[in-house]
C-alpha cells in the first residue's frame, strides 16, 4: 500500500463584496504567522470579491485539520459580518 506524500488543496469563497473579503482576509492572516503545525503551510490572497486560501501538507490528516480550522474561522467570520449588517 502507497503512502500518501503530500497533499494540497486550494478554497475559493465569494464574498458580497470586495471589503468583506479583505476583512476576513485580515482576520485569518494572524492565524499564518502563528502556525501550530511544521506539517502544513497556508497562503491567503484576496482577488477581487474573492478570498483564496491555499493549504499544502505533508499528510492527509495535516491537510483535513488545517482545512476543517480555515473553514470553521471562515464561517465565523462570515457569521460576525452578518450581525454587523
Amino acid at each position: 500500500m502507497k503512502t500518501l506524500k503530500s497533499a494540497e488543496t486550494q478554497l475559493e469563497i465569494e464574498f458580497d463584496s470586495k471589503k468583506e473579503a479583505n476583512i476576513v482576509l485580515s482576520a485569518l492572516k494572524p492565524e499564518i504567522s502563528d502556525l501550530p503545525s511544521q506539517r502544513t503551510t497556508t497562503e491567503i490572497e484576496c482577488d477581487h470579491k474573492t478570498l483564496k486560501v491555499t493549504i499544502k501538507a505533508q499528510d492527509s490528516a495535516s491537510l483535513r485539520a488545517s482545512l476543517n480550522s480555515y473553514l470553521r474561522w471562515v464561517m465565523l467570520s462570515r457569521q460576525i459580518l452578518d450581525l454587523s449588517k
